[in-house]
């Protein structure tokens, strides 16, 4: 039987949100029923092309947009002739008009556009822009995907999503691998010469999105309120160096790990005490279904989709208020909190029952229902 071949275009492999739930998914899907091309464009983070082909996928770069956007929708039109995918599955936002321009003028007859952020506090020039970008996502498209309502609405409008045009994916996991795990604690900490330390986590890329500005200046103030605090900041990022910089000139280098990407992230949340995320903007974060399901407490602004928020594990907070302001609540949520109930966080974002409803959607958008 020949196997359904999906191209999947993402901007990069550097260990975000949208690499983890394209790694969930492709991981769980039938291997014998599909094959998984990732398309990307920047240098990439070698542990995430390592993740990907160590699933069965295989991985090709080519020319970003921010070099040379000619080149790029031509490279794309090369790859989709010489893989010939059944579907093209955008991943990039406001920019998937580029990959699904040019699969439509390759003929794919699926072209699916999925948004996974809901970007807020831009300029009026930056909106301008995004309106055009998104009627051409919307022109080249024939299928809308969004990870959360609030994507869908950003992307898309509110005419299509009352028209239930747009199909909601949920940013599953395999909730049983976040499960807190005592011995991995132990072994991080003894590792890690951080027994016996408050360790306040974050999870992201060192992009502008993520904030790691404010948040340096909040763990700075927790540090004031507890000095045996410790930041664990995992990821990578164009911004990695400006942040380092920034720890070093408060004099707080010897309590932040800058630890980078990896591949043991039930070891990262079976450690960190509580989750900070003060992002500027986000759609529905694959972070923060993963840290409910590790039942770990979480601080989130308030400008982070509410829907993300299953368990009482995530407290939201505004940008608006001080960083001593957010110290306080991070360490009142941290005190309080007590172990949720993952009733709802399973029947939402099981990985299992998920993968089942997008081979059935796949299988429907080929043969035209």
């Amino acid at each position: 039987m020949k196997k359904i071949k999906i191209l999947h275009f993402v901007s990069g492999l550097i260990s975000g949100g949208v690499e983890q739930m394209l790694y969930n998914y492709c991981k769980f899907m039938d291997h014998e029923k599909y094959e998984f091309v990732i398309v990307y464009q920047h240098v990439p983070v070698l542990t995430c092309i390592e993740k990907m082909e160590s699933i069965g996928c295989k991985t090709i770069r080519i020319t970003a947009r921010s070099e040379n956007l000619i080149k790029n929708i031509k490279d794309s039109i090369d790859v989709i002739q010489s893989e010939k995918p059944d579907i093209v599955h955008a991943h990039m936002n406001l920019m998937n008009f580029c990959a699904l321009y040019a699969a439509k003028k390759c003929g794919v007859k699926v072209r699916i556009s999925h948004s996974h952020i809901a970007e807020k506090n831009k300029g009026i020039m930056f909106n301008m822009m995004a309106n055009v970008f998104k009627q051409m996502c919307i022109k080249y498209a024939t299928a809308y995907f969004a990870c959360g309502e609030e994507a869908g609405l950003y992307m898309y409008g509110k005419k299509k999503m009352e028209a239930g045009e747009v199909t909601i994916i949920q940013n599953a996991i395999d909730l049983q691998y976040f499960s807190k795990n005592k011995e991995l604690n132990e072994h991080f900490r003894q590792t890690n010469n951080l027994n016996g330390k408050f360790i306040v986590g974050h999870i992201g890329r060192f992009s502008q999105q993520k904030n790691h500005n404010k948040l340096i200046d909040i763990f700075n103030e927790i540090l004031k309120i507890n000095e045996n605090s410790f930041l664990l900041l995992v990821g990578t990022g164009e911004l990695e160096d400006e942040i380092r910089r920034k720890v070093a000139s408060l004099g707080i280098s010897n309590n932040v790990l800058f630890y980078g990407t990896t591949d043991k992230m039930n070891e990262i949340y079976s450690v960190i005490d509580v989750l900070l995320l003060p992002s500027l903007f986000e759609g529905l974060p694959v972070v923060s279904i993963e840290v409910q399901a590790a039942n770990v407490p979480a601080v989130f602004s308030s400008s982070i989709a509410p829907t993300c928020k299953i368990t009482d594990a995530i407290r939201f907070v505004d940008l608006n208020k001080n960083d001593k302001e957010w110290a306080e609540e991070t360490i009142s949520h941290y005190l309080s909190f007590k172990p949720c109930d993952l009733t709802d966080l399973q029947e939402i974002y099981d990985i299992r029952s998920n993968e089942k409803k997008l081979d059935n959607i796949y299988n429907r958008l080929l043969n035209g229902v």
